[in-house]
């Protein structure tokens, strides 16, 4: 004390004795500094939670920055692991059936993802939180009962953070956070990920609608083009539009429709898109694909895996992953059934997509009858021409050609034999162009565009096959067709030409073929000539061999060859009445 004014040695009092030393105890200042320790650590973890608070600020923000939603699924699982300090981190959608629909993941290496393959599919801890939503916090993964081990080459992990992801009260999918720079996952890193989680919620439907309000107007759009399509024309075939239009819209891959031909049957009437083997005018089982329950039911049906559906494979290629099927209708008439696809693989399709494009399907339904329609009031007009050009061609060609003749005959008595020979000759040539014209009256005067023509039928397989042939076939008609072949042979035929088209397409490499389809006596006659490679070998297709059997079950015979002029001709020859040959 002396020192600290300055004197010294010790203090004395007034008397001159000697005054004690002082001193302070030592609780008060433990107590001093313990109060200080906790200030500070309190100050600490105020600035750590401070500190939190605007990470979880960050993450809501970046979560809910986008609108594109496997750009928020990816922001998603970024600001999680960043948030809670965790070395990987993933996000599991939850698909129709149960199990990880998507998997989106950071924190491994590329080389380390392909090197374990086959990404989660919802077992062990993964399927514990699907089957019981709710967060789940572990400081070792591997010592849960319900840890199914990881595969391969697959990097170790041990603490776990699990929390669900829930939009409009359904659970959408799963945060999975593994390994903690910490060593474990503390009850606030839970509280975090579960309110990013909410956070997450409103950003993915958000997401959602925002997609779907895109999708609708680019339905919209398309169901516009496809009007517009239909009644400008064009060289691309009406079911052609409407399928291209339907991929398009749907995003998808591969697209059939089929249509019905009559109360218990259908057949499919185009294919367009990839892994499509099937060809126009090929039955469908009705019980047992796809498109078949769909015009029975009329209702629209979604399939989340097509190789584990129970309807089938005739309609569908088996790399076929999900599919819907929607009606076709016109009214209340079911027409048929519009069916599209995505590869395996992809993602599936979902409800929403499945009432879009039954809404498109509609809406191409009137449009396709607005078409044909329009074609038959078309046809009605030729018809109209059609029928006053008959009539003329009655009334005064082949009256004047007939008066003419029998000038001619007439004139023969005063000529010599080389004369008369002569002029008999013109007369047989005014007979056969007398029966050309009444052949050429007739077709004219027929309903080309009736349902049961056959002709309109060989011409519609024509227009068919011109997107594979990449041109268009020329085709001739000779003779009462519609009138001499009943209904069971007309079937054959077009069996037929729509053979004897698709090999020229597949094998020929043609640039021509030409098609004759004639009747000459109680003999049909089909063929098909074109100008391509040839035959090659002597291997009879399929097909081919199908069209013998045809042949010669009414009487008549298959040959192929080389044509007049090079490439394949394809004769496929019958009788209209094949007991006739037994009668003989």
């Amino acid at each position: 004390m002396t020192e600290i004014f300055g004197m010294p040695g010790p203090l004395h009092g007034r008397d001159g004795d000697a005054l004690p030393e002082l001193t302070f105890p030592d609780m008060p200042k433990l107590e001093l500094e313990n109060l200080l320790e906790n200030l500070t650590r309190l100050a600490n973890d105020v600035l750590t939670a401070q500190g939190r608070l605007r990470a979880l600020l960050r993450a809501n923000a970046a979560v809910a920055s986008d609108l594109s939603l496997p750009m928020v699924l990816r922001h998603i699982v970024g600001s999680a692991r960043e948030l809670v300090g965790a070395r990987y981190a993933a996000l599991g959608v939850i698909g129709r059936d149960g199990s990880l629909d998507q998997f989106v993941h950071v924190g491994m290496a590329t080389e380390t993802v392909e090197q374990v393959g086959q990404l989660p599919q919802g077992k062990g801890i993964l399927g514990l939180l699907i089957t019981q939503p709710k967060p789940i916090r572990l400081s070792d993964l591997g010592a849960h009962p319900a840890s199914a081990g990881f595969p391969p080459d697959h990097p170790p992990m041990g603490s776990f953070l699990g929390v669900p992801i829930r939009v409009r009260g359904q659970v959408f999918g799963n945060l999975y956070l593994t390994e903690s720079e910490r060593g474990e996952f503390s009850y606030e890193d839970e509280q975090l990920v579960t309110s990013l989680a909410a956070t997450a919620g409103v950003a993915i439907e958000n997401a959602r609608l925002y997609a779907e309000s895109e999708q609708r107007r680019q339905w919209l759009a398309t169901s516009t083009e496809v009007t517009q399509k239909l009644f400008t024309g064009g060289r691309e075939l009406p079911l052609d539009v409407v399928l291209r239009s339907a991929i398009h819209g749907a995003g998808a891959d591969a697209a059939v429709l089929a249509m019905s031909t009559s109360e218990t049957g259908a057949e499919i009437r185009a294919t367009v898109g990839v892994h499509t083997e099937q060809r126009p005018g090929q039955p469908i089982d009705m019980d047992n694909t796809l498109a078949g329950r769909v015009i029975r039911s009329g209702k629209p049906v979604l399939v989340g895996d097509y190789s584990l559906d129970a309807g089938g494979r005739d309609d569908l290629s088996a790399e076929v992953g999900s599919a819907i099927g929607v009606p076709l209708l016109a009214g209340d008439r079911v027409l048929g059934a519009m069916t599209v696809a995505r590869l395996a693989g992809r993602v599936a399709f979902t409800e929403s997509d499945m009432e879009q494009l039954a809404d498109f399907a509609n809406h191409a339904g009137v449009a396709l009858e607005l078409h044909r329609a329009r074609l038959d009031r078309e046809a009605l007009k030729v018809m109209e021409d059609h029928d006053r050009i008959a009539a003329d061609l009655h009334d005064h060609v082949i009256q004047e050609l007939f008066a003419t003749g029998m000038g001619l005959e007439g004139m023969m008595h005063g000529l010599t034999g080389a004369q008369q020979a002569r002029v008999a000759g013109y007369v047989d040539g005014l007979d056969a162009t007398i029966r050309r014209i009444r052949t050429t009256i007739f077709q004219l005067s027929h309903d080309q565009r009736s349902l049961t023509s056959l002709q309109q039928r060989l011409l519609d397989v024509v227009d068919q096959e011109t997107p594979a042939l990449g041109f268009s076939a020329h085709i001739d008609f000779s003779g009462p067709l519609d009138l001499a072949v009943p209904d069971e042979l007309a079937e054959d035929v077009v069996a037929v030409v729509r053979e004897g088209l698709s090999n020229v397409a597949r094998h020929a490499e043609a640039s021509a073929a030409q098609l004759q389809v004639s009747i000459l006596g109680r003999i049909l006659t089909v063929l098909v000539i074109d100008n391509g490679l040839g035959i090659h070998g002597t291997r009879r297709s399929s097909g081919l061999a199908n069209l013998g059997r045809r042949a010669e079950a009414r009487g008549g015979e298959l040959t192929v060859g080389l044509g007049p002029a090079g490439g394949t001709e394809l004769r496929w020859t019958v009788r209209l009445d094949p007991h006739d040959q037994d009668a003989g």
